[in-house]
């Protein structure tokens, strides 16, 4: 049976890297193709030595959910054991987003509620819910990715409808794009902090998180893991080339986040519940 495991290869990486005992996450998907992804990586992505960072502009180029749906259908992409992050720019392009990724039945969906290179980050009233009916079916966890600023209201609305995995958090929206790598780590677990207190506050106490920023070595996996993360995702190691030819420059944080997900007691079921071996119950 299909589970999530507790190192997730975030999006768009989860699209080419995905090495066995993780999660990898497809997309980011839109309604409508945006196409140029590989011109936009090739002219936005740049480590900035101020920063200590990497920066991009890639604003979500990606081939449309239709491209996506007809490769599940023609069975040459395997959903199953995947999350596929989605963004809609209007009500009717996130319900269309919703119906069809639902109707693929993958591992989950992830609502990716912001990226700073298109500047949207409205939703409509009814998006949680609605998500979470139509994924009752066929059991596929519900994921809101949340953007670092600015999210209470969101987590509470989300909270409120039923969903109970959040992932902390987005990039950090600056004028050359949006910053992700070491400077999102303490934002990141500012924001986990927070969430978990707006989740007390609100009653809720299965709520698990993905959370993620910065996580390039082992100790940083503890560090989230204390800040009260139940899994860890990962971006911008990825783009060391060794992720490409085996598992081996991600093994040290493979076992180390599936040894904090057994210490973490936190990490319960809920909906839509896919649980397996010692894997952080989904």
């Amino acid at each position: 049976m299909p589970h999530l495991h507790p190192l997730i290869i975030s999006a768009p990486f989860g699209n080419y890297v995905q090495p066995r005992d993780c999660t990898p996450t497809l997309g980011t998907f839109t309604n409508e193709r945006r196409p140029g992804r590989l011109w936009r990586i090739i002219r936005t992505v740049r480590y900035s030595p101020s920063l200590g960072a990497w920066v991009n502009k890639i604003g979500l180029r990606n081939p449309g959910i239709d491209w996506l749906a007809a490769k599940v259908k023609a069975g040459k992409i395997d959903v199953s054991n995947k999350l596929v992050s989605v963004h809609g720019f209007n009500d009717s392009e996130w319900d269309r987003l919703i119906t069809v990724t639902a109707g693929l039945s993958p591992l989950g969906i992830e609502l990716n509620m912001s990226c700073p290179n298109v500047g949207h980050v409205n939703w409509p009233a009814w998006l949680f819910e609605r998500t979470l009916e139509r994924c009752a079916a066929t059991g596929s966890i519900v994921v809101v990715k949340i953007p670092p600023v600015n999210y209470q209201e969101m987590v509470r609305q989300a909270l409120g409808a039923g969903v109970r995995v959040l992932h902390c958090c987005n990039t950090i929206p600056v004028p050359a794009g949006g910053v992700s790598g070491k400077p999102l780590k303490p934002v990141a677990i500012q924001c986990i902090r927070e969430v978990r207190q707006i989740a007390a506050t609100s009653g809720v106490k299965d709520l698990r998180i993905i959370g993620g920023g910065g996580i390039t070595v082992a100790s940083d996996i503890d560090d989230y893991a204390a800040a009260g993360a139940d899994c860890f995702a990962i971006g911008t190691k990825c783009f060391n080339p060794g992720v490409l030819f085996g598992d081996g420059v991600l093994r040290p944080l493979i076992e180390r986040a599936v040894g904090q997900s057994i210490r973490t007691p936190s990490a319960s079921s809920g909906t839509g519940s896919k649980a397996h071996s010692h894997d952080v119950p989904a």
